[in-house]
């Protein structure tokens, strides 16, 4: 299991927000290459980066410094995986040009989803990760969130991938829990295991630990994206990559 540690980018500063809520949000480091340059000395091989700013209003806003970001030279060049306001093929080439090992898409995914399966098709399976963030409704249904989370859909994760056949990497947030710390929502990772096993799932929100790896380490999901956990020091990048 891979381990991508988050740097969410707003106002060009690295934040954590709690359950998407914007206003809870918190800055960790206002330097995002500095942080980028040390998850490097420390072994990562992949980095998480999102434009909060673009993934609320729709559009790539911090372009510059997500460009600086990809192009850096860090000495142990790092995977990025960078999303955020996506919602045209140019981005995507764009941000592929800039250094983009994959880019994550969200919104897109369910306001334009004939374009992300052509886009699929274009750019391969193995440099887009579909973003499907939800929130559970009573009938227990993970319904996919928009927007930085902002606005509900009426599509659920299953529909989203009963439909994108062609996708090899999805990133699934349990909204309810992101930034809480207070654990993953394992049985979300089961069921899309057990409905879609080809799917190569990225497990994001609710880490607060070791034990928690541990737990997805045992549903089998490809990758885990740590944020909160990883600022306030419940778990040790500099150990979790010399493991």
């Amino acid at each position: 299991m891979l381990i991508y540690p988050a740097i969410d980018l707003k106002e060009g500063k690295c934040v954590r927000l709690t359950k998407g809520d914007f206003a809870s949000s918190k800055v960790y480091n206002d330097n995002p290459k500095q942080m980028l340059e040390m998850l490097a000395k420390y072994g990562a091989k992949w980095a998480h980066i999102i434009d909060l700013d673009g993934a609320k209003e729709g559009v790539v806003i911090q372009t510059k410094l997500l460009k600086e970001l990809l192009k850096q030279d860090n000495g142990n060049k790092l995977n990025i995986q960078i999303g955020g306001g996506i919602r045209n093929r140019n981005d995507i080439e764009k941000l592929l040009d800039y250094g983009a090992a994959r880019v994550v898409l969200g919104s897109i995914c369910v306001s334009d989803k004939e374009l992300v399966k052509l886009c699929l098709d274009e750019f391969g399976s193995e440099k887009l990760v579909l973003a499907l963030d939800c929130t559970i409704n009573n009938n227990g249904v993970p319904m996919v969130k928009t927007r930085g989370w902002q606005d509900d859909s009426v599509s659920s994760i299953w529909d989203l991938l009963q439909y994108y056949t062609n996708a090899k990497y999805v990133l699934c947030t349990d909204i309810s829990v992101d930034g809480t710390l207070a654990g993953p929502n394992i049985e979300l990772y089961k069921q899309i295991k057990s409905k879609f096993p080809e799917v190569n799932i990225i497990a994001s929100g609710g880490v607060g630990g070791y034990e928690d790896l541990a737990k997805l380490r045992q549903v089998d999901v490809y990758a885990v994206v740590v944020g909160k956990a990883m600022y306030e020091g419940k778990i040790d990048i500099a150990q979790v990559f010399s493991c």
